[in-house]
This record gives structure tokens, sequence and C-alpha cells, in this order.
């Protein structure tokens, strides 16, 4: 599985997708040098302390506590990097996979802080190096197109949303649109109900048939009890691996998101509201008839994995990188590389699993769960350890070109990986998907020893306007993109919702019982999912909201939480207005490569 997962995850990276998975604002928290190897200083990722270089020097050092593939600053990739932005990367610390925060902390207690710090732009830790004034403001950087003009050009909605509430922006944040109204029409948001073909077909229904709670209701109880090629049992139904993952699907289509806006303004969690209950009684009755996974209360991932990988589950809710087609073409001895068209020529494998629309419950209108933003997933920050800061944004400037872009996806020109034609890169797949690059047994360890991909995490746009001459998808991500359009018509995707950018604030409620509101959820989810009966269901409901009020002090979250949101509406911001215009198209169905990016 790790080997198909492996192979997937390179035909993903080759149409160079960059996911913006930010989902919140840190506005709430305080709310071209040249030089051969034996002069520049060997690469460690050691938790030593540095000496700060003089002032004026071009050398610095990293530090990025959520990456733990160290990278080789040997590589031919961060070599041309270092090159073309005129800076020497000495040292860059990656994570040990432990809990970043902590690590933070134990950075600034040892006051081993390096030069530039990259964190997820939404996290909470910002507000920590900010108030314990470890950050240099970057405010400047943003307002000079003639020493920075490439900072200077990224939407000043975008470093509005990324300021702190003392009115200053202390990153560059990475991964944004640079076209805010026209993102990527392909964004991997393909989470929704994805059916076996074969199994569909055998119980004589259609596509149309399961369109509603009953119908899907319909197809699960036929398929009940049927047997694999192998014997095995069919498993109807699965909500996902460890830890309930993708129940907030059936949350959403009984009416119900994360946070919902009451009458008056103010907004409920989900457990709150009457959506909540009924989709875990729906849950609970699928349980109870033998539909949904027996062991979903307490299988860890592996377990999952392990169905997942035998093709044992006839429909699932789950992420569209959760799908199991790339099982089905390795059981087919079909190439990763296969097209939707050669498959439509051919046929598609009869086990095949498509996205159906999620069903529509009676009387009830769906709520959103998936949300699209523009701002970016990663920020990269100045300490004031840094002795150079303006060559150090000069270099995180160069970074937001497409040249960067180019050299940090495929290497520089000479490795093989790519060329340019006509203002479009030009992938070379005999080298980028080769054991060299993304191929292999561990891709993820072989671009950061060879230095590449790995630096768009440190500073860049995201690679929707960015000129490619993209083959056609592979048939699995053809199927994820069908299935993003399926979420768009339905209304499952929104821009990110205000409330989804808030932040917990520091030594706040929030942050201190949300740990505890999350170890009651998992608990009760599975004791509501097992009840016995609709009375014993009812009883546990009511000790679930009984125990987040008293053990999880969900009053005081929810009030607090509310505040923040009054005021979070007040700052830039919390007005800045963004809708979609278009969305770039990729080149998912055809025969031949096109130019992708305009």
């Amino acid at each position: 599985m790790k080997r198909a997962l492996s192979v997937v995850l390179g035909s993903l990276i080759s149409f160079s997708l960059i996911l913006s998975a930010c989902s919140g604002n840190g506005s709430d928290n305080t709310n071209s040098a040249k030089e051969t190897d034996a002069q520049r200083s060997p690469a460690t990722s050691s938790a030593e302390t540095k000496s700060k270089p003089a002032e004026g020097s071009n050398h610095f050092s990293l530090y990025y506590p959520g990456m733990t593939t160290p990278i080789n600053l040997d590589g031919p990739g961060t070599k041309e990097i270092m090159q073309k932005s005129g800076i020497i990367w000495d040292k860059v610390e990656v994570g040990n996979g432990g809990d970043v925060a902590q690590q933070v902390n134990l950075k600034l207690a040892s006051g081993s802080l390096a030069d530039a710090i990259t964190l997820s732009a939404s996290s909470e830790i910002w507000g920590r190096l900010i108030k314990a004034e470890k950050l240099i403001p970057l405010d400047k950087y943003f307002e000079d197109p003639v020493k920075y003009p490439n900072l200077a050009k990224i939407d000043k909605r975008i470093i509005d949303f990324w300021r702190a509430s003392d009115g200053h922006i202390y990153f560059v944040p990475t991964g944004y649109e640079a076209i805010m109204e026209e993102p990527s029409a392909w964004n991997g948001k393909a989470d929704g109900l994805w059916i076996r073909q074969d199994l569909l077909q055998t119980v004589g229904m259609t596509n149309d048939e399961i369109k509603t709670l009953e119908g899907l209701e319909t197809f699960l109880g036929k398929i009940k009890g049927m047997t694999d090629g192998k014997g095995r049992k069919i498993i109807p139904l699965s909500i996902g691996g460890q830890n309930f993952p993708y129940a907030s699907m059936i949350t959403a289509m009984f009416g119900t998101a994360k946070w919902n806006e009451q009458a008056d303004g103010t907004l409920l969690p989900d457990y709150r509201m009457p959506g909540f209950k009924q989709a875990w009684q729906w849950l609970n009755k699928m349980y109870n008839e033998g539909i949904l996974d027996a062991e979903t209360s307490y299988h860890k991932d592996d377990l999952y994995n392990e169905k997942l990988n035998s093709l044992r589950y006839g429909a699932l809710f789950t992420g569209g990188w959760g799908a199991p087609n790339p099982f089905v073409l390795q059981e087919y001895k079909l190439p990763t590389t296969t097209t939707y068209a050669d498959l439509e020529k051919n046929g598609f494998p009869a086990e095949w699993y498509s996205m159906m629309k999620l069903p529509q419950v009676p009387e009830i209108e769906p709520t959103p769960y998936l949300y699209l933003s523009p701002f970016g997933g990663n920020g990269t920050g100045v300490t004031i350890e840094c002795g150079n800061p303006d060559l150090l944004l000069k270099a995180l400037d160069w970074m937001q070109t497409e040249e960067a872009y180019r050299i940090m996806e495929w290497g520089p020109e000479s490795f093989g990986a790519h060329s340019v034609k006509d203002g479009a890169a030009v992938q070379h797949d005999e080298v980028f998907m080769s054991d060299k690059f993304w191929g292999g047994t561990n891709p993820m360890k072989n671009v950061t020893e060879i230095g590449f991909w790995w630096w768009k995490n440190i500073a860049s746009v995201s690679s929707t306007h960015i000129l490619v001459l993209e083959p056609p998808f592979p048939v699995q991500n053809a199927e994820m993109y069908k299935a993003e359009q399926l979420n768009w018509e339905q209304g499952f995707i929104t821009p990110n919702p205000v409330w989804n950018n808030l932040i917990p604030i520091i030594g706040g409620n929030i942050e201190k019982y949300t740990p505890i509101q999350n170890d009651i959820r998992l608990k009760y989810f599975a004791k509501m999912m097992m009840a016995k009966s609709d009375n014993d269901f009812n009883a546990v409901y009511d000790d679930f909201l009984n125990e987040m009020k008293v053990r999880g002090h969900d009053n005081e979250t929810i009030e607090e939480f509310n505040k923040q949101y009054s005021d979070y509406a007040n700052t830039p911001a919390g007005k800045i207005e963004w809708k979609i215009s278009k969305r770039i198209p990729r080149n998912v169905y055809g025969k031949e490569p096109v130019v992708v990016g305009k």
C-alpha cells in the first residue's frame, strides 16, 4: 500500500499541485551569491546554538519544526536556489515529529532561534513569538515595489488577512493565490461518498437512484451479506479510519457545520444543533443494521487501510485521496499514469470507485463542509537573531517568481526534469518520475535529498498561474477532479467562512479546554454509534451534552469564541471581501499535453 501511495503522490506532484491548506488568520494572537562547497558551511540538523552572523552577511539559518525530513543543502536544486536568490543557507533544522508548539517553546527557552522560521500560517505559535518579541515586523518589505517587487505585488488583502492584532505583518505567506479571484479548478477537495460501481450494477441500481438518503439505504441494504471473488464479506459502508475522520460529511448532509450562525448573529457549535443529533442517529441505525463497518469505533488506521487495500468497502465517506482506486489499478496491473481517456476507450476496471453526490436528507438544507482559501498555507518569519533581514527578504522576494517556482518544482534545467518552451514549463517524465526524483520507495526523501520541491514550503506562490505544458491527468486524479466539481455543484465548497479564521487566544478557555472536548467527542461518538436502542441513544446524547458542559466548560468556550468572532469582524482581515470570478481549468480528460495556468 505504501508503495502504491508513493507512486500516486508522485503522479499528483507531477501536475505541480499546491494545496492551500490554510484554515486561519493570525490576527487574533497578540492577536546572487556564488560559493564553492568548501567555502560554505556544511548542513546540519542539530539544535546547537548558532552565533549571530555579522551584519551584512549573506549566510542564514532556518528552522522548520513542522517538517521532519531533513534537507540536503548540497542538492542541485538547493544550490541553484541559493545562487539565484543571493543567500547561503548554512543550516536548516527540521522538527522531530513531536508537538510543534513544545519544540518552539524549548527553542525560546534555550535562546537558540534561527534567523528565519517557517510555520503554518494559521498557527497560534506566531502569537507566542510576537509576544516574546522574537520576530521582526515585515510591513515595509510589502510596500517597496522597487527593492521588493514581488512581495509588493502580493494582494493587499492577503497581507491584511495575516496581520497580527498590533497591525503588523510578521511573515511572508506561502502558497497564496497570485490572483485571488481566479483559483485553480482543482484544489483536491474531493471529500464525499465514493461507491463501487460494479456493486451498483449488480443490484440493478443507478447513480440517480442513490441521490436520496432512502436510495442510499436501499443500495447498502442490498449489498449487505455479499462476498467478493475471494469469499470475503463486502462491508457496505465506511466513515474512514481512526477517530471518525469523515463524520463531518454526514453532519453536513443533516444541515450542520462546525459552527452555525443563529438569528441573533451568534454562533453555536455543531453538537448543539438538531442536525448533529440526527446525523449520529442515522449512523447508529446503520451500525445496528449491520451496514456500517462494525469495527469503526475502535479500529486503527492500519486495519482500516488493510480493508481499503482489499477493496472490501461497497461505499465509503472519504477524501478523494483516500479512495481505493490506486489499489484497483494495482490489482489489474495498470500503470498509475493511465489516463481517463485510456479507460474510457478500453473500459474501467470492475471494482472502480466513483464519487456520487451526497444524498439529500428530506426537508433538510445541507451545509458546506469544505473551505477554499486563497491566502496561503505556510509563513516564513524573520527573527531578531537575523543580522541582515534586508538581504533575506530579497531572497524571499525572488522565491515568489515563476523562475523560482520552476526550480523548486523540477530543479535546474540542467537536471533534465523539465525545460521551458514559449514561457511554459515542459515536464520530462523520464527523469521527473524516475527513481532519481519522485519515483522509488521514498519519494519525499528523494526530493529533499536533491533539494527541489521542499523549498516551496518556505516561500512560493501557488501553482495556479504558473504556465505548464500539462499532460493529461492520471485517471485517479481525474476522478478526484470530477468529485470536486460535484462538490461545487452541490454547494459543499465555499470560500473560507470568517469563523474558520479565528485562532485560539493564548491562555484562553478554548486553548485550555479544546483537548478535553476532543476527548469527550471521541468517547461519545463511539457510544452514540453503538447505542442499542433509541432510548439508549437519547441517554448517551444527554450525557454527552452534560459532560461537554461540566468537564469541557463549553459555555465558557462558546462565549469566548463569539467574543473573538465579534471583535474579528471589525479588523481589516474581518472586512475582506473575496469572490471567485472563474476557476482556472486543468488538463483532466485530454489525450495530449496542453498549456495550463492562463
